[in-house]
């Protein structure tokens, strides 16, 4: 028997003769504290005898959690795991000793909560706010009433920031646009910033920054700019292009406290890409740091009075057409010098006549890339299966410096649908082109002629179908009648999952309760999925009517009439024999032939 809060253990032991065993209790308190227990050991030849036991719950050990290492000016997240494996809930409040450089993500309006024989992690940042070891240690206590404390203990190292991400800006050619590129003060001091463009080199030349401009609104003062702790600049880069050329330039923001005092760092190993991080003084510590931010400048080009092209096809139905493009403005060059980051995010346009080399209108056809861009994420899931497009010859016009690309695109819509797309162009010098499209897939002849025939009036007939989805997996679906559809017709299910293709489908019941007889009842069901939609022409039936069969029937004669024979009157002679008036006519016996009195004096 084991008595005591958290105490537990086998509750049967069998021992040999004159065998010795060991008998292992384990111990898992909720509550911090101290308190008694007991085992007990019963058998019926030696009886009782049992042991006292003292238990102590003494507070979590302190947890050191590994070293974390930053770049000054950025941030990295780990997370604390905390393990319950206890019977009882845990509600914790948090208590952090220095949160400037490390920070719990959780809603400070709201109490930690562990639920029992579980683990949860709690994701916490580190961001350095100088160089080394200085002011980045911390200890993080979570409070509870069982627990009492629960502490964990971090720590960071700030180091010199490497070369930012880059930065890219588009831009039509003799026009300009801008981007912000965002600078936080990440230290506790008043800092005084230098921001300077610097030149780059391109794949054939040297350009110079004068494509990229900083202006922070009518002042152009960018160095001695004073930024106060954890304060923010918005850097405004201008690009204004001038060639259809990729202009690559390099952002540099330089730091120094105001008071003129340095960073004491130490770095057993410098390497290359960290001189260019900070300046020393001349007392051996770190003056100044820099930031480096690289910056693309992409050229464009996309007229407005350009009318898309459009594709139309009837939905579930296949067509190709050949597009041409013309590129202007185009810098000759090899694309196999330095290839730029863009070229592994584009298809490749391969050359089909690169056996017989260039010839005179023809250029190396690594020289472009392309790709087909929609407006947005959800239009590109939705249509990136329905478009393919393959290339298929360019003449370069060597007078007019026009390049013409031939492009086959292929349109097989699953479903109606308008959407507007990109043909984007790219050249390997930077270029970029784009030419609209309209994309139309028109409403699909119906998939089959449903015929119900009516059970009679008020009386539900049905007819029942299976349908799967395209693939092989699973697919939601929703199922309606068009609104020119009469009322007389149900469809079930509405909503639900299409089974997997090769599966025996998802059962649809269509039902018909005509309300009179001698009335057309037309309906359009439409069963739509994500990629796909059937449509089904359904029509509603009178009953078919069936003569009575007399074939059965008995016919009873009771005797037989022998035929008399009917004598017709003439009544036209007998109204020639009538020389007076009837009783029934106001002159009664008048005759019916007037009399001339003159012819009888005659």
């Amino acid at each position: 028997m084991l008595n005591g809060a958290g105490i537990t253990g086998d509750t049967s032991l069998v021992i040999g003769p004159k065998e010795v065993i060991s008998y292992k209790a384990r111990y898992t308190p909720s509550v911090v504290g101290e308190s008694l227990g007991s085992v007990t050991f019963y058998s019926d030849l030696i009886g009782e005898f049992w042991y006292e036991l003292n238990l102590i719950a003494k507070k979590p050990m302190p947890v050191s959690l590994p070293e974390l290492r930053c770049e000054l000016g950025k941030r990295i997240w780990q997370v604390i795991p905390l393990a319950n494996s206890t019977i009882e809930t845990l509600k914790l409040e948090v208590i952090n000793s220095n949160p400037g450089a490390f920070s719990v993500e959780i809603d400070p309006r709201k109490r930690l909560v562990v639920n029992s024989q579980s683990t949860l992690e709690v994701p916490f940042q580190f961001a350095p706010s100088t160089l080394g070891k200085i002011n980045h240690c911390a200890t993080i206590i979570f409070k509870c009433p069982q627990f009492e404390e629960w502490t964990f203990h971090l720590s960071g190292v700030g180091l010199l920031p490497q070369q930012m991400d880059p930065v890219s800006v588009s831009a039509c050619v003799n026009s300009h646009a801008s981007v912000i590129v965002p600078f936080e003060n990440p230290t506790n001091e008043f800092l005084l910033v230098d921001v300077v463009m610097t030149v780059s080199v391109m794949f054939y030349k040297i350009i110079y920054s004068i494509v990229f401009k900083i202006r922070f609104g009518k002042s152009e003062i960018t160095v001695g700019l004073l930024l106060p702790p954890k304060g923010k600049l918005d850097i405004p880069v201008i690009f204004a292009p001038d060639d259809m050329v990729l202009y690559e330039g390099l952002l540099v923001v330089h730091i120094k406290k105001q008071d003129g005092s340095s960073w004491i760092y130490e770095m057993d190993v410098v390497t290359n890409k960290e001189l260019r991080s900070f300046c020393r003084s001349q007392w051996g510590g770190i003056s100044g740091i820099r930031w480096l931010y690289p910056i693309y400048g992409i050229p464009e080009t996309l007229s407005t009075k350009l009318l898309p092209a459009v594709i139309q096809c009837q939905a579930r139905n296949r067509k190709e057409e050949t597009m041409e493009v013309h590129l202007t403005g185009v810098v000759p060059g090899s694309s196999y010098e330095d290839p730029t980051q863009i070229q592994t995010k584009l298809p490749f346009i391969y050359n089909q006549e690169a056996g017989q080399g260039a010839s005179a209108g023809q250029t190396p056809a690594g020289d472009f890339f392309y790709e087909i861009q929609f407006d947005t994420e959800n239009a590109r899931i939705q249509m990136e299966s329905t478009i393919a497009v393959n290339f298929v010859k360019k003449n370069w016009d060597t007078e007019t410096g026009i390049v013409t690309l031939t492009f086959n695109i292929i349109f097989a819509p699953y479903k109606p649908v308008s959407q507007s797309a990109m043909l984007k162009v790219q050249s390997a010098t930077g270029g970029i082109w784009r030419f609209p499209l309209l994309l139309i897939a028109t409403e699909p002849q119906v998939d089959d002629v449903i015929n119900i025939e009516a059970l009679g009036l008020n009386k539900e007939s049905v007819v029942c179908f299976r349908l799967t989805s395209q693939t092989r997996y699973p697919m939601p679906f929703t199922a309606h009648f068009l609104p020119c559809s009469d009322q007389a017709f149900v469809v079930s299910p509405q909503a639900g999952e299409l089974l997997p293709l090769g599966s025996t489908g998802t059962l649809f019941t269509v039902g018909f309760t005509p309300r009179m007889y001698s009335k057309k009842y037309k309906a359009k069901l439409l069963i739509q999925a994500m990629d796909m939609q059937w449509m089904y022409e359904i029509n509603g039936l009178d009953p078919q009517y069936v003569p009575p069969n007399l074939q059965h029937g008995k016919i009873v004669h009771k005797g037989f009439k022998q035929p008399v024979a009917v004598q017709q009157r003439n009544f036209i002679k007998e109204n020639l024999k009538v020389i007076t008036t009837a009783v029934s006519s106001p002159l009664k016996g008048a005759p019916l032939v007037a009399i001339n009195k003159t012819s009888k004096a005659k």
